[in-house]
């Protein structure tokens, strides 16, 4: 799933994360597939287009998105100034990142609450702003680098949840879990609505049904029903 860096829900992330000067954000969820990967790229993207220079950090060991991307010429190497570029496995699109790490030792530094701080202020010494796709949140297993040490070493965290699909319990754990670090600020909840139609959509689902009205009719119908910001809303 790609996200456009210019959506509306993207850009209220954006301004929230700036409103509480947060240079370093940890982008979570419950379970695995809610989309924190796919908010995480947009939203590097949107702060790419404020003229951030940002670092994407892929540490969700349980379905990595990001691969090294190796390109070099006569004259320089993409690794040259300490520059890392990686690739979305999925599409085209290439950030200044870092890929999951692979080796055991990174891994299991990463995993310390006290070195990943660490890190992060390494990285911020070289980038304005530093986005973190973790491993969700109640997927414990001995390879994925606990979310919320990474939340715990970001200046603010954002949940993801699958609407229709995570529970309430799942996030009211998920929240207890990660507010255990004395660091961790949880700015708010992004409801992924993926798997929930909308009102006007399926209105619009009911008009295609009636073949035998006029096409001007029905695509003014319709258009007049995707203008109705009310049936917009997710059912």
């Amino acid at each position: 799933m790609t996200i456009p860096a210019t959506h509306s829900e993207i850009e209220e992330i954006y301004l929230n994360a700036e409103l509480h000067q947060c240079r370093s954000l940890c982008i979570s969820a419950c379970n695995e597939e809610e989309g924190t990967s796919s908010i995480a790229q947009a939203l590097t993207e949107r702060y790419l287009l404020a003229g951030y220079r940002t670092l994407l950090v892929d540490l969700n060991m349980h379905h990595p998105s990001l691969l090294p991307l190796s390109i070099a010429n006569e004259e320089h190497s993409v690794e040259d100034h300490g520059n890392a570029w990686v690739q979305h496995n999925a599409s085209p699109r290439v950030f200044l990142g870092i890929a999951a790490p692979s080796d055991p030792a990174t891994r299991l530094t990463y995993k310390d609450p006290r070195l990943l701080q660490q890190e992060v202020t390494h990285w911020l010494e070289e980038y304005d702003r530093v986005i973190i796709d973790t491993s969700p949140i109640l997927n414990i297993n001995k390879n994925n680098i606990p979310a919320p040490c990474v939340a715990n070493a970001c200046d603010g965290t954002i949940l993801v949840v699958l609407s229709g699909v995570t529970v309430i319990n799942q996030v009211e754990n998920a929240i207890a879990r990660l507010t255990q670090g004395e660091r961790t600020r949880v700015l708010g909840t992004v409801l992924n609505y993926q798997h929930q139609p909308s009102l006007a959509s399926e209105i619009c689902r009911e008009i295609d049904r009636f073949s035998w009205l006029p096409q001007t009719l029905t695509a003014r119908l319709k258009r007049s029903v995707n203008n109705n910001r009310f049936l917009s809303l997710s059912i």
